[in-house]
């Protein structure tokens, strides 16, 4: 029984591939190459640092055999200059009369965009074209190529500044001071901003005079200014008499102002985008 019922599996599992190998052998059925279309781009991770392309590709197999896809290589140009090349030597195969996607991912750093393409520096988004082939083994015929390409634009995103414009001393006294931080914030970018979060430290020779957060929202036009004034109080019982002597102006003193930032924005993929920031230098105090 077991003599019969092989042969019979075998056969019933070959009967459909085996019609279509001696369909192509016999000239009746003639392989056809497999069409391969880019079927969308999205943005895929971002940030103030850099941005993913996810690029899309439909492989469509309209033979009653199945084929395999050897390989495929492909090349992004920003501005008509190559900026990032690539290859996946490890095949897949395609079923019969089936189809299968393949997503290439591309990441770009907008600093490196800058200082490879000078000309973006000083433009708002870069022209850039996408170039693929996909190298099949196909029955009879063997190896073939089929290239693909892309067209279109990307943002360049500039990261904004947050930093100090001025100390400004509102009222001071021997036992404390008043006194206003004056925060500026600029967007270079075409969009505008809303500053969701902030959360900061602010030392005076080393020594920490304010720490807190600010959660209302802030906006930031494009390729505008705005500020944030941050009131606070000084005790010098609790920070020293060099914080007096520096505020009266007999002293110059360093300040140090770090913190982070939560920027959403007018463009859906730019969301909740974190940025770090820290400046440092001599006290810009305003008596």
């Amino acid at each position: 029984m077991k003599k019969i019922l092989l042969p019979l599996i075998i056969l019933s599992a070959l009967s459909v591939s085996g019609c279509a190998i001696i369909d192509v052998l016999l000239g009746t059925d003639r392989i056809q190459q497999p069409a391969v279309k880019i079927e969308s781009v999205n943005v895929g991770a971002v940030s103030f640092e850099s941005l993913e392309l996810l690029f899309d590709i439909n492989i469509e197999n309209p033979n009653r055999l199945a084929i395999t896809l050897s390989s495929f290589d492909y090349e992004l140009l920003l501005n008509d200059k190559s900026f990032v090349k690539g290859d996946q030597p490890d095949g897949m195969k395609v079923g019969a009369e089936a189809s299968n996607t393949v997503r290439i991912p591309v990441s770009l750093t907008f600093r490196d965009i800058i200082e490879s393409v000078q000309d973006v520096a000083r433009e708002d988004s870069s022209r850039y074209q996408f170039k693929s082939g996909f190298s099949f083994k196909l029955p009879v015929i063997g190896d073939v190529r089929v290239p693909v390409q892309r067209s279109g634009s990307i943002p360049v995103i500039k990261k904004p500044s947050l930093d100090i414009a001025s100390f400004n001393i509102e009222n001071i006294s021997f036992t404390g001071a008043e006194a206003v931080l004056k925060l500026r914030m600029n967007n270079p970018n075409f969009f505008s901003f809303e500053l969701e979060q902030l959360q900061y430290n602010f030392s005076i020779d080393g020594i920490n005079v304010l720490r807190g957060s600010a959660d209302h929202s802030i906006t930031i036009n494009r390729y505008g200014e705005s500020t944030i004034d941050i009131p606070l109080s000084l005790n010098f019982v609790d920070f020293g008499q060099s914080i007096y002597r520096i505020l009266r102006g007999e002293q110059d003193a360093q300040f140090e102002f770090t913190g982070s930032a939560l920027f959403d924005s007018s463009i859906d993929f730019f969301r909740n985008i974190p940025l770090d920031f820290e400046q440092s230098g001599k006290l810009p105090l305003v008596r």
